[in-house]
């Protein structure tokens, strides 16, 4: 006997009425299966693109990248020559998620706002704040040279020039 048959007959009585309780187990049996699967294989819309991947930066990430482009504008001063960068970060980044605020006559409630897949709506990322930027350059001894980089390290990261730092290459 199939097992398709073997079911079939297991659902009906001797008078041919099917069994509503065995039907519930069997799909809440299925169901939970499906539930199961759902969550082994995750969706194509759970998974992140590339492009996603590459706006979310970690603080390290941040930090090498912004050093390197400062060296190699730092290159093209004129007299700097060969540069490294250090650069020093405050903290981490920053994420401030998408609130819900519901008021009523005495009191007010704050919750996140969730996406389908359970995490909170990122309402904007602040990358870390940069404290101090050290250059070492081999026209880091000559004091216009020091200034250009201090004047233009001081625009482009808006820091205060006494947190720059320009030494010559030993």
């Amino acid at each position: 006997m199939a097992w398709q048959e073997q079911l079939a007959a297991w659902f009906k009585h001797s008078k041919g009425k099917p069994k509503t309780s065995s039907l519930a187990v069997v799909l809440g049996v299925a169901a939970m299966v499906l539930i199961l699967l759902s969550e082994v294989w995750p969706s194509q819309a759970a998974q992140e693109t590339p492009a996603e991947i590459h706006t979310i930066q970690s603080a390290a990430s941040y930090q090498d990248e912004l050093e390197t482009q400062l060296a190699g504008l730092i290159q093209q001063v004129a007299g700097a020559g060969e540069t490294t960068v250090m650069i020093t970060l405050e903290s981490g980044e920053e994420r401030i998620y998408a609130t819900d605020t519901q008021t009523g006559e005495n009191q007010s409630q704050q919750t996140h706002v969730l996406l389908e897949d359970g995490t909170a709506l990122e309402e904007t990322i602040h990358l870390p704040t940069i404290c101090g930027v050290a250059v070492v350059c081999e026209g880091g001894g000559d004091v216009g040279v020091q200034a250009r980089i201090t004047s233009l390290l001081s625009a482009l990261l808006d820091v205060p020039s006494n947190r720059i730092c320009v030494e010559q290459r030993g």
